[in-house]
């Protein structure tokens, strides 16, 4: 698989810029600032120091929008990763482009497994475990599977493929993808980010594009402040949970399936502020599907997947949906990632208890969920 590495400094040029315009409803910098701090302060995440700023930053992002953390109920639903950064100092670019190459070396993992010359441990040419995590360097895996896990994991994703299993097995997940917004249409049409995340736009999405409010990538150096990547709901449903397709891919399969599909879910957080936008899980997914010749998986088990991670809408509360961020973070009382006690459940060891996600949902009790949901999966 030929993977273009991604052109250096395609992102426009942005610096610390004190005097960068601000958007109605974004958050003033110094709360953003104190947030960023907490985090800091108080987590500690698996991963190497720049790679765990990175993966807080987009934490800031979504507590600013939420009204979580230090924003303390106010929220600030047009804060998006391009103020975080530049709240905190930052150069855009630089930020781009460090979390680019952390995608990059998946891709570079994966040209190698397709070309049966990657490693059995998920490291990249330096020996440093994939997306910073030091944790993977000691995990045995097996190439094949985890090339299997990358191409379910990105297309679980995909909108249509969830409207498919919608439509065939009578459910409602919901789904949405990312979008180039023109912000200042947003604002004359009244909308705002938060609306365009939880609204259910699937319909009008042609006409938002005759009106100017979605649009094609204009390129890096014209965006601006104007056209941000934002993230449209197509439908309404009850959300599809990143624990559980890790935990399901492991239970049907094996370890390095599970591993596939976290860091295809690593990719599509990290993807959401890039040097070059696009749909990168999908896109590696359907590279392995056409480079690698012994994929040896069918729609079905892409289907069988989306169904078993589909949160039932009565249980969103009671099923855990973690970040990367939850997933890498290490628990202090047990030592131990939430990544870490789904990957010993999956090989049949011991984990300790913990709470998982924003939801706080006791790992045990999650367990005992996913395998009740896979003795009823009719895929």
């Amino acid at each position: 698989m030929a993977r273009k590495k991604h052109h250096k400094h395609r992102r426009k040029k942005g610096g610390k810029s004190r005097h960068h315009p601000r958007r109605p409803h974004t958050s003033p910098y110094d709360l953003i600032r104190e947030d960023f701090q907490r985090m800091l302060y108080t987590m500690r995440l698996r991963t190497t120091e720049q790679a765990a700023e990175n993966i807080l930053m987009q934490s800031c992002e979504g507590h600013a929008q939420m009204g979580h953390g230090a924003f303390a109920g106010r929220r600030f639903p047009n804060t998006e990763m391009d103020d975080i950064v530049r709240a905190l100092g930052r150069n855009p670019t630089v930020v781009a482009e460090q979390r680019q190459d952390l995608i990059d070396e998946v891709f570079e993992w994966t040209s190698r497994a397709i070309d049966g010359k990657a490693p059995t441990t998920l490291v990249n040419e330096e020996g440093e475990g994939l997306i910073g995590c030091g944790l993977l360097r000691h995990i045995e895996v097996d190439p094949p599977d985890v090339l299997r896990g990358l191409y379910l994991g990105g297309l679980r994703d995909d909108s249509e493929l969830r409207l498919q299993v919608e439509r065939q097995m009578g459910i409602r997940i919901g789904g949405g993808c990312m979008r180039f917004i023109d912000t200042e249409m947003m604002h004359t049409m009244g909308l705002n980010g938060d609306r365009l995340a939880a609204g259910e736009h699937a319909d009008q999405i042609e006409a938002y594009k005759r009106e100017g409010l979605v649009v094609d990538d204009p390129g890096p150096d014209v965006r601006g402040d104007r056209i941000r990547y934002m993230y449209v709901r197509d439908r309404i449903g009850g959300g599809a949970s990143d624990d559980a397709a890790i935990l399901a891919a492991g239970k049907l399969y094996n370890l390095s399936v599970a591993l596939g599909v976290f860091l295809a879910d690593a990719i599509d957080t990290l993807e959401k502020f890039v040097v070059d936008y696009g749909d990168q899980d999908d896109d590696l997914a359907r590279s392995i599907e056409r480079d690698f010749d012994d994929v040896n998986l069918s729609i079905d088990d892409v289907y069988r997947l989306i169904w078993l991670n589909a949160v039932p809408p009565e249980q969103t509360d009671t099923v855990p949906d973690s970040s990367l961020r939850h997933l890498l973070q290490i628990d202090k009382d047990t030592d131990q990632t939430a990544l870490e006690s789904h990957l010993a459940y999956v090989m049949g060891r011991p984990y300790s208890p913990m709470v998982l996600g924003h939801e706080d949902i006791p790992n045990g009790e999650f367990y005992q969920w996913l395998e009740a949901r896979m003795k009823a999966c009719p895929i």
